[in-house]
């Protein structure tokens, strides 16, 4: 049976000019998943990363606290989308960061106007699934997604993975294996918290191998510490 427990990143920087990266508050996300995988006492077989910084930054402070060495394999299949181009097609107002903090500094409710503003452009990267408008259309992030998570659990099957990537590819990964239309997949993105852990579990071999999930988004090692409000979506 192979079992893959997929991580979202720590909290990144929103607001900066450099989003990659994670924040303190991410760094102490990632160091604190780290500590509840190995409460679980999970040693991993393979660790495998999206390339994006924010995602091997999370892997390097979870595995300290892991306490593991394990060598590991980056995956740039495990990506996530870019919103930034996203929402730039969709408003060229909101090409840059420094673009998106001054609009954003003008709102009364800034966090709501960027959600709606963020909605409506996926919205349209969503009902235009294969155009040429963006670097990469929503039928190929989600073939590339699924692609990578049947390529995994197929080449090591029998194993138990650690996976690092982003809420993007855990939202398609979830919306696919629950049966729901990948359309779906924004609606559990919004809920998924930084650091958060979802368990994908693979019953079966060869043929008659199943996928399903078995837990989704776990982050009570985050609320344990209220008054540093660790629940972050960023």
């Amino acid at each position: 049976m192979c079992i893959l427990y997929l991580v979202r990143h720590g909290q990144a920087s929103f607001g900066a000019d450099d989003y990659d990266n994670l924040s303190v508050k991410g760094q102490q996300q990632a160091t604190l998943v780290g500590e509840y995988l190995a409460q679980k006492q999970l040693i991993p077989d393979v660790v495998i990363t999206g390339t994006m910084q924010r995602h091997n930054q999370t892997a390097e402070l979870s595995l300290a606290s892991l306490n593991n060495t394990s060598a590991v394999i980056n995956d740039a299949r495990l990506n996530e989308y870019d919103h930034e181009h996203i929402l730039a097609a969709s408003n060229p107002e909101l090409t840059t960061p420094s673009q998106v903090h001054a609009v954003l500094s003008k709102q009364v409710d800034p966090m709501e106007y960027f959600k709606t503003v963020f909605i409506n452009a996926i919205e349209q990267w969503m009902l235009n699934p294969d155009s040429t408008l963006y670097k990469e259309c929503f039928n190929a992030f989600c073939a590339r997604v699924l692609g990578a998570l049947e390529k995994i659990a197929k080449e090591h099957d029998g194993k138990k993975v650690i996976i690092y990537t982003s809420g993007g590819p855990i939202s398609i990964i979830t919306s696919h294996l629950m049966g729901l239309k990948l359309e779906r997949f924004i609606d559990i993105n919004w809920g998924l918290v930084n650091a958060g852990v979802t368990k994908v579990v693979a019953r079966g071999r060869g043929s008659s191998r199943k996928l399903g999930i078995s837990s989704l988004n776990e982050h009570h090692f985050l609320e344990q510490y209220p008054q540093q409000k660790l629940i972050t979506y960023t």
